[in-house]
Parts: C-alpha cells; structure tokens; sequence
C-alpha cells in the first residue's frame, strides 16, 4: 500500500473533526483563529458538520517547496552591545555577501541579532553595553528582509514572523549543538504535510480546551462542607460522590429527606441540650409525648373510619339508592293524577299521611287499623262522616303506602338519616386534639403539621356530607395511613427513647443519636440552600469531562508516533544520503547519523560514531577541527534539505579547521551560493580570499561589507561600510583602489606642498608593492602549494615551467622601483629623492597589470 493510501485509510478512523482538518489541509486551507474557536464549539455541542473524507487524489498536491526569505538590512541598532552605526548593514540578495571585521569592532553583534531571528541550533543572550546601559535597557533593531518578492520590516524583537525563521544561522556554538544533541531535519515525505495540518489543529485545540480547562477550575463551586457528626451520612455521602454523573433527581430526592423528617434541627436542638443538661423531666416528657402520639392516632383512626373513603363510597351508595326509591315512589304516585286535590303520594302528602296515622292510632280510633273506614267511622282530617267514595280513597291510599317501595324507601331513608346525623354529630378538630397538636408541634412538628392537614381536610369533607356528595366518589381523600404509621413509628420510637433515658450509656447514646440526625438534617439543608450552587458545580464538572475527553483525542502523541511510523525509513535514508555526502565533502570518516526518536510530528536524527567498541559520544573522540567540520556537515546537510531557498547566515565558520577544509568550506559555500543568498561573517583574511576565488570560478557575485570600530570619539564598534579594507582585498580589487587612488593624486597634486605629494605616492607605492607580495601568494606560490605549505598542487607546477626570464626581469625592475618610491625603506642620503610625476607611476601600474594578467594564464 502507498503511503499516501496509507494516510487515507488511517484518517477514517479518526475523529470527525480531524478527518475535516486533514481534507481542508490537504485542499491547502490554513485555519484562521476563529475557525479554531467555532471548531471548538462544534465538537464541545457534538454537532459535527459536513465534510469530504480525503482521497489519495487530495494528496497529489503536497510540495515541500516554501517562498524564500533574503536578508536585506539590519538598521539601528539600540542597545546591542555597544554597537553604533550611522549606515546600516545591507546584505545583496543574491550571491555571496562577505562581512568583513577584524576582532572587537562589532561583527558579532550583528550577527547575534541574526541568530535571534533566523533559525539557529543555539541561541545567546545578547547584552546592551554594559559600560554604558543600565539592566532595564532592552536591546533592539529594524530588520528588513524579502519574502518572495515581498519586503517586510520587523522591529525586532517586539514583532516576528514565523517565515522569517526560513533562514538558517551558523556558528560554532550551532555547530557544537548540532552534533551533540538530536535535530530535526527538515525533510520529510511530501503527503506528511496533510498530517502536519492535523498537528497543528490539535495543538490549536488543545490550546483552547488548556484554556477553557482554566476557566472551568476558576469556576469550581464551594459545595457545603459536612460537620463531623454528618460523617457518613447519607448527605455526607451524596456530597463525597458528587461528579459529572450525579443525577439531578439524586440531588431532589435528598432533599425531600427534609421535608419528610418528623423533626426539624432546631427541634432535635432543644431535645438533645435537655438530654445533656440532665433534665429528669425529659423521661416523663417523652412518655407523655408518646401517649399523646397514641391519642392523636387513635382519633385519627376513629375520623377515617367515620369519614373515610369506604364510607363516603358506601353513604354515596345509600343516598342513591334513597333517590332511586322515590322516584319509583313518584311513578307509583301518578295513579292519584284524577284525585280531586293533586299532589298525592309526594314527600308533603307523605307527611300529612303518617301525621294522620299516629293521630288515629294514638287518639281517634285506639287499637284500630288505620285508615278506620267501617260504617260510621269519620275522617281523621275533617271529622266528618265517610261516604263511600272517601272510604275507597282511604283505602287505596293505605295501600300505596304499604307497598314495598314505600317500605323500602321509609327505610333507607331512616338508615341514611342516622348516619348524616352522625357524621354532623362529628367532632374532627376538638379542643384536646388542637392542644396534643400544639404540644407535638415542638417536637415532631411535621407529624402535626401534616395531622392537622389531614383532620382539616377530613373538616372538608364533613361539611360536603351535610351539603351534597355529589361527585364525592372522584374525591381525593387525605392518606390516613401514612400520617398513621408514621404516628406509630413516632410513638413507638419515643416510648424506647423514654426507657433509654433511665439508662446513663443509652442516653449517651441517645444523646449521639440526636446529634447525628440534627447534623443530617442541618447538612440537608445546606443542600437545599445550595441546590443551584450544586447544580451549577455538576454541570461544570459535565463540562470538564467533556473538555478532557476531546483534549484526550487531540493528543499529538499518537499521531506522531504514527508520522514516525510512516516517515522513519523515508526519511532516515534521505537524511542519511545527504549527511553522508556532506561529510564525504568536509573528508570526515566513520561518522554516520541516526534516527533518535519523533516528537511533535517531527524525526530527530543526532551524529554517530561507526564501529565504536565503546560507548562514547562524538563529541568526547573527535578533535575541535573535526568536531567543526561535523557541525558544518550537519548544518550543509540541513541546508540541502531545505526546499524554501532561504538566507543562510554563518559566522566564522572555518575557525580552527585546517587549510585543506577550509578551502572545501569555502567551495560548499559557493555551490550554495549559486541557488541562494549567503552572508558571511568573517575576520579571517584568507578565507575571504578562499571564498572569492571559488565564487569568481562560478561566476557568483560577491558582496563586500566591513563592520569597523569608529575613529573618532569614543571608538565604538559597529560602524558599516560597503567596502572591505586594503588587506582583504584580492588582486583585481586591488589594482581598482590603486587606480582610484592614483586619479586623486593627477585630481589633487597641484593644491599639495612637494612633501604632501610625497608622501601620497609614498602610501600609492607601498600599496602596490604589496600588490605585487599578493600576486605572488596568490597566483603562484598559492597555486602550487596551500596554506602553511604542506600540500604541493603537482598539476599547477605548468606555473613554474611557463614562467619565463622576462617576467622574472619585468618583476624584479617594477618592484625595485615601486620599493624606492614607498616608506618602507629609508631613502640614502646620498640618493636625492624626489617623487616621480603621476605619468610614471600610471604607467608603472598598466605594467603590473598586465604582467599580472600575462601570469594568470600560465595556470590554463
């Protein structure tokens, strides 16, 4: 499988949010800030949004390649060691820019501001003057460089860009660094870079959630803090186990332990300062308290039982029926409907009716049926005498009466009377009950308070039975038997406690147990008071988690470890061939570079020994010219891998390698040269003139600036020029100065005394005759044998067999003449001098000139 499939098939398995990441990378999308923040907000809300999952199609795109960044100019520098400069310190962007300065005149300081900005291997703390600053001064200095095309000033180092840290820096403390310690090389396979957005996603992320995390520790709630009497109480617990996962229900139901206590702490207050004070009361107060419990129970048993559910059912039933029979008694009636009077058979008639009866039976006819209708009875109404039809009516009206719906109705009629007339005889509420509730209400103030609901509410119903009962099956009844165990309970509980107080140690324990359920009670409602404060308290912990578990998926660690994976044999091998190349370059042996480990997405690689027997490190075998020469390798090797093309920055890098590496040095350079801009920091004379020759050999440009040590006032370091001084100049370069110098002297001579003209030619003269030492060191002795003259050059020996007596004669007349001219040497006093014109001298320089172009050719 190729690693781009590779990278495919593992993103599935990723988060929603990181396969989002890892597309809109790989279409070359750069998250903003606030694409981070909503990002955030939407893994938090679990709400995920849209998106392509990526293709190896999406990987085709990758390129290492960066926009290269160029140095242009370091301008005022303030504070920076005690450097002063009126110009500032330009760099060319292309080709090879050599910044010359002999020691102590402030090169250094230059390049340290350098350091701090590029990208180097080591960083120092640059110092403002400290004969001059005080510690509060801050070092400072404009930097110009060139993105692209595009120019950007930074006022470092209050502002930076990371593009700028495309350039590289090199010195020896870099150079130390590179070989003993581990460094990341910038290389890496091309499709890596859709994991790299993913990197610094979760980077951004976990930065946010660092954030919220902080936020949401500086909100943690102060939950109430349980007493050591509530220990282990049920509350006590609650609190303890409060976590992301507590139920608000949890929180209610404890609670609703409150409302359903039979005591209140103040109550269980009193009773326990009683029981400490040793009050002998307190025994017989609690027996009385359990009777009155018993009282307050019984009664309420005797109103249930008169007024409860069944029997409010059962007189609901009656009254029905009683309803029922009189309209059958109704229906029955309506056989009067021709009587001569209406209304017969009705509840009035009915009246009238049995009035009569127990006149008769009692008055007018004792111990005689009634209605009395034989002959020469009278009517018990009017008294008079019964004629035929009134005797009939009696007598049938005597027979309605005594059919058996009457009968029953007469019945359930008196049934249904006595029980409304017990149930209005009814005393809910007496006065001896008000008084055992206002006894009970100091110490078991719930069970009055919810006896006496259930009593007035009983009073409620009473008075509905001697109204209507309509609808009294669909009413809600009191829930005696609850009120009722709980009396039971209560009562039982106070009559144990009562004997327990005879006993010292149960009413120690008693006295325990009383504070124990009043710290419970009192713990509860810290609850209850603090109920928003707990709720807010869970919600922040529910956030937390969630926090934490998205920071736990946006762990770098194993992406990295699978960038690793992916990226070790690619990689190593790459960083390997080049650093082997390099080092073949510099002609080091049995030294190699290995994979250390990955971190944060990145393959560390440190220099090895090869074949060590022991275990040493490189730094401890290798000499200090070796040593230099590895962290050269190191760095080259960096720099080859480096796609954007940017400024490279090395400081004295030859700096006690020998004369055979430093010419190689000098010829890496330029091969670098030819793609990018390089600025070299240097003091070492030769190695100017090292690196000149191989850039003229490639046609490289080269750019000259020296850093000087003012003339004037307090000699301060750090003063730019775009030239470099007479003694590191080359040959050519030379013969410019002395032209220059010599259309002066034709420019100048006729304002200057005799002496004035003298000694100009004198300084000309001198200048050329070392001109000459030069092309000698240079072109010849130089050519055949290296610095220090160890090394014979055998193919430049051509120099030697085409030098002919004529250039030996043309030499050795110029530089005689020349040498008679400079102040190197006393004049005879019996020569006398006078300065030549400017006409030989002109043509004394056009002479060395092209003898010196003559002998250059000798090395073709």
């Amino acid at each position: 499988m190729s690693l781009a499939a590779d990278i495919v098939e593992w993103s599935l398995s990723r988060p929603w949010w990181q396969q989002q990441v890892m597309t809109r990378s790989a279409a070359g999308e750069i998250l903003t800030a606030d694409e981070y923040d909503h990002l955030l907000e939407e893994i938090l809300s679990g709400s995920s949004s849209k998106h392509d999952t990526l293709s190896v199609d999406d990987l085709s795109w990758s390129d290492t390649k960066t926009e290269s960044v160029r140095l242009l100019s370091v301008t005022n520098p303030e504070h920076v060691n005690a450097l002063a400069s009126a110009e500032p310190l330009t760099c060319a962007p292309e080709g090879i820019t050599i910044v010359y300065g002999d020691n102590g005149c402030g090169k250094s300081g230059y390049a340290r501001i350098l350091k701090r900005i590029a990208r180097a291997r080591h960083q120092e703390e640059i110092l403002s003057d400290v004969f001059r600053d005080t510690t509060a001064a801050k070092p400072k200095a404009f930097v110009k460089v060139l993105i692209s095309d595009q120019e950007l000033e930074l006022e470092w180092p209050e502002h930076h860009s990371s593009e700028v840290q495309r350039m590289r820096f090199f010195d020896a403390h870099c150079g130390v660094a590179y070989i003993s310690s581990e460094s990341d090389f910038p290389y890496r396979p091309s499709e890596l870079f859709v994991v790299d957005g993913l990197i610094e996603a979760c980077v951004a992320v976990r930065e946010r959630i660092d954030a919220r995390l902080q936020q949401n520790s500086v909100a943690r709630e102060t939950l109430p803090a349980p007493s050591d009497e509530a220990a282990g109480s049920p509350p006590d617990t609650f609190l303890r186990g409060v976590s992301a996962d507590t139920p608000i229900a949890d929180l209610d139901s404890i609670i609703q332990r409150l409302d359903h206590a039979e005591a209140t702490p103040e109550s269980l207050l009193a009773e326990e300062n009683r029981l400490r004070a040793g009050d002998t009361t307190s025994q017989r107060q609690t027996m009385r308290h359990a009777d009155k419990l018993s009282k307050l129970g019984e009664h309420l048993a005797r109103i249930s039982a008169a007024l409860g559910t069944e029997q409010m059912a059962a007189l609901a039933t009656e009254r029905r029926e009683v309803e029922s029979l009189e309209e059958s008694s109704r229906l029955a009636a309506q056989s009067f409907a021709n009587e001569p009077i209406q209304g017969v058979g009705n509840s009035a008639w009915r009246e009238l009716w049995d009035s009569a009866r127990r006149f008769s039976e009692s008055t007018a006819y004792r111990e005689l049926a009634f209605p009395h209708i034989d002959s020469g009875a009278r009517c018990v109404f009017c008294q008079q005498n019964l004629h035929e039809d009134a005797r009939d009516r009696l007598a049938r009206f005597e027979s309605f009466v005594q059919a058996d719906v009457q009968v029953r109705l007469d019945e359930r009629r008196r049934s249904l009377g006595e029980k409304e007339s017990t149930i209005a005889r009814l005393v809910v509420l007496p006065e001896n009950i008000i008084e055992i509730l206002r006894d009970l209400a100091t110490i078991y103030p719930r069970i009055a308070s919810d006896a006496k609901d259930v009593l007035e509410q009983y009073q409620s119903v009473q008075k509905e039975v001697q109204g209507s009962l309509e609808g009294e099956q669909g009413r809600k009844q009191p829930d005696v038997a609850a009120i009722t165990s709980r009396i039971t309970e209560a009562a039982s509980a106070a009559r144990e406690s009562a004997e327990r107080l005879a006993d010292p140690a149960l009413l120690k324990e008693e006295i325990a147990k009383k504070a124990r359920l009043r710290a419970e009670l009192e713990l509860i409602q810290s609850i209850k008071d603090s109920r928003d404060t707990i709720t807010r308290e869970i919600a922040r912990l529910k956030e937390k988690r969630s926090l934490e578990e998205v920071k736990t998926s946006a762990a770098t660690g194993p992406i990295t470890r699978k960038i690793a994976e992916w990226s070790e044999n690619s990689i190593t091998e790459v960083v390997r061939d080049s650093f082997t190349r390099e080092t073949e370059r510099l002609r080091l042996e049995r030294v190699t570079i290995s994979k250390t480990r990955a971190e944060h997405a990145r393959l560390l690689h440190q220099p090895k020994l090869v074949g060590t027997r022991q275990d040493v490190t490189v730094p401890k075998i290798l000499s200090e010219g070796e040593k230099t020469a590895l962290g050269l390798a190191a760095f080259f090797t960096e720099v080859q891998l480096d796609g954007s093309q940017s400024a490279l920055i090395i400081d004295d890098p030859v700096s006690s390698l020998d004369h055979i590496r430093r010419e190689l040095v000098a010829a890496r350079i330029a091969d670098l040269a030819e793609n990018r801009q390089v600025i070299i920091f240097t003091h070492d004379v030769s190695f100017v003139a090292d690196l000149k020759r191989e850039a003229g050999g490639r046609g490289i440009s080269i750019a000259e600036r020296s850093v000087v040590r003012s003339r004037a006032g307090e000699k301060k370091p750090g003063s730019c020029t775009n030239e470099h001084p007479w003694k590191a100049k080359d040959v050519p370069q030379r013969f410019d100065e002395l032209g220059r110098m010599l259309a002066r002297i034709k420019r100048e001579q006729e304002s200057w005394t005799e002496s004035e003209y003298e000694s100009e030619v004198a300084i000309w003269a001198g200048h050329l005759s070392e001109t000459w030492e030069r092309i000698f060191s240079q072109e010849i002795a130089g050519a055949l044998v290296t610095e220090g003259g160890l090394e014979v050059r055998p193919n430049m020996v051509k120099v030697l067999a085409r030098f002919t007596e004529d250039d030996d004669r043309e030499f050795q007349a110029s530089y005689k003449r020349v040498s008679q001219w400079a102040k190197r040497h006393d004049k005879s006093a019996k020569v006398n001098y006078v300065a030549p014109d400017v006409a030989p001298l002109e043509s004394e320089l056009e002479s060395v000139k092209a003898w010196f172009a003559r002998i250059r050719k000798y090395r073709n």
